[in-house]
């Protein structure tokens, strides 16, 4: 079998909160910037604005490309983080497959609704990491105060 570098771990709450906070500090500037890329691509829809679109689609582009490479230059040890992380990359891969990243702005033909499908699905996968360091930390907690 081929040497993997890294055995994933399950479960180790250690390793868990690691790569969360590991994630988090990595990524987490990426997901502000999307939010607020995504706002200015439904002003330049709105305003049927052409230029505006084209700049915000490259910017979309870049944005996405430094989330992905981010992402995959993580060293995580566990399988759930991992498994958070592929569900982000492939949300992100199907925003940057969309037609419109691709060259083509036809304002009519742009699916902002699909691009705010990936987005919301990105963003859940963040709050999703939150959730697993709350939990990690709640159990901590409820370990102690029962003993």
């Amino acid at each position: 079998p081929p040497a993997r570098d890294i055995e994933l771990k399950s479960g180790n709450m250690f390793y868990v909160i690691r790569d969360v906070a590991d994630l988090q500090l990595k990524a987490g500037d990426y997901v502000e910037q999307l939010q607020q890329t995504k706002t200015e691509l439904q002003h330049a829809v709105d305003l049927q604005d052409h230029e505006k679109l084209q700049q915000t689609a490259s910017q979309l582009q870049k944005q996405l490309t430094g989330f992905n490479q981010a992402l995959t230059a993580i060293n995580l040890k566990t399988q759930e983080i991992s498994d958070i992380r592929s569900n982000i990359l492939s949300a992100n891969e199907q925003v940057l497959a969309s037609p419109f990243l691709n060259g083509q702005v036809d304002l009519s033909k742009v699916d902002l609704k699909k691009i705010e499908q990936q987005m919301v699905s990105i963003q859940s996968e963040m709050v999703k990491l939150a959730g697993m360091l709350i939990q990690s930390s709640s159990s901590d907690r409820n370990e102690t105060s029962q003993s």
